[in-house]
């Protein structure tokens, strides 16, 4: 049986989509009917007063001058760290080493921007501030940082990054693709004081907000025109973007104010699942609406017993498993969205010791 065979059949699932399932038809009509009540209408060539709305609500949120949005945030990301190679003379970026740019765009900075990457940091921490060096064309920070389970620096210490990267004369960009969730932890801080000292920030709307498609790139004037041109050279200069721009727009307005609730969600799940003996949560507690679970085995075990536990509880507990710096470790990702909200944690605990099971059977056979 396949994983989309099986995880149909579970009554539970906290994979990626994390809103509410509806059909391609259901998602249109709704799209359509949201657009016909804002009096928004169909648009060429990002031109229209629903792309203008959307750029302008990201410039406001994040405290920019100026937004651009983008089809994808592999594009966004890649022109970001070409107009700083362009403007400080320097051909190097600096990444940490489960940097989204390193991991999963296919060496896309190399390739398509002739950019080198310096890797600084550590793989199980975020960065800070000590690991930024100079002569680098930009530092790119990730906020909050997946790969460590949604991973963020205290408020302190991304005050020094910043600091750090001015006295450095590095610029700073923030890959904010999870960003809607970490107001929580920097004590409700608004998104524009978190993103206060960033030379430019990049959020993503598919992911936790649940959109079409898309993305934003801000940051002031000169910077996001020179993104225009870049993302026209790109192939960016979407012809129809009106199906994922005005879903965006309406995917804010209902997602933004329930963030709080997904991360509070998540703290609970976390401190039921720390109670299995043996279960590894990282961070603990969770600091944005996402956590790992940790095994100590490879990721294709791990798998497995994800599947088991599907098969003997009906909850489908994630679609990815990460492995670690060593193969004999993995991290399983869990993320609340809205219709986990809806879900009792108790059966996501029991699935969680059936994976456990599996494993320690599996590896003692």
């Amino acid at each position: 049986m396949t994983d989309e065979a099986l995880k149909r059949e579970c009554s539970i699932d906290l994979s990626f989509p994390f809103y509410p399932h509806e059909t391609a038809g259901e998602r249109l009509r709704t799209i359509a009917d949201y657009m016909e009540r804002e009096g928004l209408g169909g648009e060429l060539y990002l031109g229209g007063r629903s792309v203008e709305l959307l750029e302008a609500k990201i410039a406001d949120l994040i405290g920019m001058p100026d937004a651009v949005w983008f089809p994808t945030g592999t594009m966004a990301q890649g022109v970001a760290a070409r107009l700083y190679s362009q403007r400080t003379g320097r051909r190097q970026i600096l990444l940490h080493p489960t940097s989204h740019l390193e991991l999963h765009e296919s060496g896309s900075y190399a390739h398509v921007h002739g950019l080198n990457a310096n890797m600084i940091g550590e793989w199980s921490r975020p960065l800070v501030a000590d690991d930024l060096q100079a002569d680098a064309a930009c530092a790119i920070i990730e906020l909050p940082q997946r790969h460590n389970g949604g991973a963020l620096p205290d408020w302190d210490e991304l005050t020094n990054i910043k600091q750090r990267a001015a006295e450095l004369d590095v610029p700073l960009h923030m890959d904010g693709a999870r960003i809607w969730g970490t107001r929580p932890f920097y004590g409700n801080r608004s998104y524009a004081e978190i993103s206060e000292g960033f030379s430019s920030v990049y959020v993503s709307f598919y992911k936790e907000i649940g959109a079409l498609a898309g993305a934003a790139l801000s940051g002031d004037s000169d910077f996001c025109e020179e993104a225009r041109t870049w993302r026209a050279r790109m192939g960016g200069l979407t012809v129809a973007p009106w199906p994922a721009v005005p879903d965006t727009l309406r995917l804010l307005e209902r997602r933004l104010p329930m963030m709080p609730d997904f991360v509070a969600q998540t703290g609970k799940l976390a401190a039921s699942l720390a109670t299995i003996d043996g279960v590894v949560v990282t961070p603990e507690p969770p600091h944005v609406n996402m956590m790992h679970v940790q095994w100590a085995c490879d990721a294709e075990t791990a798998k497995a017993a994800r599947d088991e536990a599907a098969r003997q509880t009906g909850v489908w507990l994630c679609g990815s498993v990460w492995a670690l710096e060593r193969d004999d470790r993995c991290a399983m990702e869990l993320v609340i969205g809205e219709r986990a909200l809806g879900y009792e944690h108790q059966p996501i605990v029991d699935a969680v010791k059936v994976m456990m099971q599996t494993i320690k059977a599996q590896l003692l056979g």
